[in-house]
């Protein structure tokens, strides 16, 4: 295996990435759910603790003021922000709103990596059944091996520039280099001749361009004397390609459209609306600076780490 530097556009002498890219995975048992708590590589916890202290402190300060008769218009007992029933029906439509939103992603997290392994497993069963079609073939020795290399290569290529394409939908790369995916490894590029790794490189659909060149390579093959198998058989193959084409496509969808704008501004502003709100109902309630602070801290907090 060598670097696709040449066939998919990468830096040769760019850093690796597959890191960055890479599952984020945890341990089970005692000592992995202490170390599952404190991991900081891919929390949201930093960012909802910047959200929710500010909140905290807000909180504490406004009913230590209320505690020292500094902000008589709190004390009014007539007012709503003492109303359990209207403050308990604001929180149920943003618990609703944030649940129902956490459980779609959740789907579309799933979906997608059962698209990328679907894709996967077609093109891969595709390519060895291709290839055990060969034991029989009855072309030279040499046009054989040939046919087999070049097939290897170019569902090595498709399969890489497609991961690479659904990372930089989702990625904010100007460079190639940014991109985890062009850092993989591929089947020994330099075997195919560099008129075609150009081509590769300077095209902007090279998925399609593989796939197509794929199709081309068979049929051509077929005349050949290469794939003397039953048409029935080949035909098989065919459809594991292009089924993986089409879980390439859906992995597509749910990378290019994200969660809907209206949606999400409305989820947004509701978490804006509920970080300001919660310090003045809180600090009415609950007669510690110090427990104010630490329930308005654990429901936001919550609620925005289920956002991110």
């Amino acid at each position: 295996s060598v670097n696709p530097a040449r066939s998919v556009g990468a830096d040769p002498k760019g850093v690796r990435l597959c890191g960055a890219a890479a599952m984020i995975h945890y341990q089970r048992g005692c000592y992995g759910f202490v170390k599952k708590l404190f991991q900081l590589r891919g929390s949201v916890y930093p960012q909802s603790f910047y959200i929710a202290v500010p909140c905290g402190i807000l909180t504490a300060v406004m009913r230590l003021c209320n505690n020292h008769g500094l902000l008589p218009s709190l004390e009014n007992l007539d007012s709503i922000l003492v109303d359990s029933q209207a403050w308990g029906g604001f929180s149920f439509l943003v618990g609703f709103l944030i649940v129902f939103r956490t459980s779609q992603a959740y789907n579309r997290f799933w979906d997608g990596c059962t698209a990328a392994h679907h894709m996967r497993a077609e093109w891969f069963d595709a390519c060895s059944a291709i290839v055990a079609f060969c034991k029989f073939s009855k072309a030279p020795e040499q046009k054989v091996t040939r046919f087999k290399g070049i097939l290897v290569r170019l569902l090595s290529m498709i399969h890489a520039c497609a991961v690479a394409e659904l990372e930089e939908l989702n990625h904010d790369a100007k460079v190639h280099h940014d991109i985890a995916a062009f850092s993989y490894d591929v089947i020994d590029p330099e075997g195919l001749d560099e008129e075609t790794l150009r081509t590769v490189k300077n095209c902007d659909a090279k998925v399609e361009l593989l796939f197509s060149w794929i199709h081309f390579l068979l049929v051509e093959n077929i005349e050949t004397g290469v794939l003397s198998i039953p048409p029935p058989l080949l035909s098989r193959s065919l459809q594991e390609i292009a089924s993986g084409m089409m879980a390439f496509q859906d992995a597509m969808k749910i990378t290019y459209f994200p969660f809907p704008f209206p949606y999400a501004q409305i989820c947004d502003s509701l978490l804006i609306m509920h970080w300001i709100i919660v310090p003045f109902v809180t600090a009415q309630w609950v007669e510690s600076p110090v427990w104010a602070a630490i329930f308005v801290f654990m429901q936001v907090f919550i609620v925005w780490s289920l956002n991110f």
